[in-house]
């Protein structure tokens, strides 16, 4: 090979590597031996990135999941940042919205496109609160997620200090849903439960939700057992 090929091949084979990733062709180490430093330090960079795990987590639901409590306060480590420091593998976009419910965000919710590996619905307390009809709202985002080719993860409703009406319906609605669905149940109701633990009638405090969070990493866990190395 003469100087002027040499050259010209060498200016023409990192854009030839690039183009066959982007492609889903991804070049062999042998393929690089010819490049520059910076193209070899690039080929590192894709090897390392193929190898990583998808653990990206979507956070939807209401003022229990956000973290809110007693108007427009907010818990110092809210349910995200304490899945955050449980499981630091997994990339958590919170979605939460306080007074939110299934059949508010259900219209809207059917219009994304989600690119979430898990997609986290806690929902249905506000649904009761309101008398919203819940399993149709409910039911509807569950198949969105599916049909985006997503795992819904389901939290089931936590508990609040004494009786309100619809809780328990929809807690088992969301069991059901689940089971019906093939979808991750949490069964954030069966977390132990101390009314000394809530930051008001119905939203949890700094404890109690902890155990919810500790809950929903066991159930993010069983869909990415690569993803469950423990944080601090």
């Amino acid at each position: 090979m003469n100087e002027r090929n040499a050259g010209a091949t060498a200016r023409v084979l990192p854009w030839l590597m690039l183009a066959l990733t982007l492609a889903g062709c991804a070049p062999s180490r042998i393929a690089w031996r010819n490049a520059s430093p910076q193209d070899e330090e690039q080929w590192r960079r894709q090897q390392k990135l193929q190898q990583q795990p998808d653990c990206s987590v979507a956070l939807w639901g209401d003022s229990i999941l956000h973290g809110a409590h007693n108007g427009a306060h907010r818990l110092a480590e809210p349910p995200a940042s304490i899945l955050r420091r449980l499981r630091p593998l997994y990339a958590v976009e919170d979605n939460s919205v306080p007074g939110d419910s299934a059949y508010a965000r259900q219209p809207q919710f059917e219009r994304l496109t989600l690119r979430a590996r898990i997609v986290v619905l806690q929902y249905g307390i506000n649904d009761a609160g309101h008398h919203y009809p819940y399993e149709p709202s409910f039911r509807a985002m569950v198949a969105h997620v599916k049909a985006q080719g997503r795992t819904p993860l389901i939290t089931g409703l936590s508990q609040v200090i004494g009786a309100m009406a619809g809780r328990d319906e929809n807690d088992a609605i969301a069991r059901r849903i689940a089971a019906e669905t093939g979808s991750v149940f949490a069964d954030w109701g069966a977390v132990r439960f101390d009314p000394a633990d809530m930051a008001d009638g119905v939203h949890p405090g700094p404890r109690y939700a902890e155990r919810l969070t500790a809950q929903l990493a066991k159930a993010l866990d069983r869909v990415a057992p690569e993803c469950a190395a423990s944080g601090a």
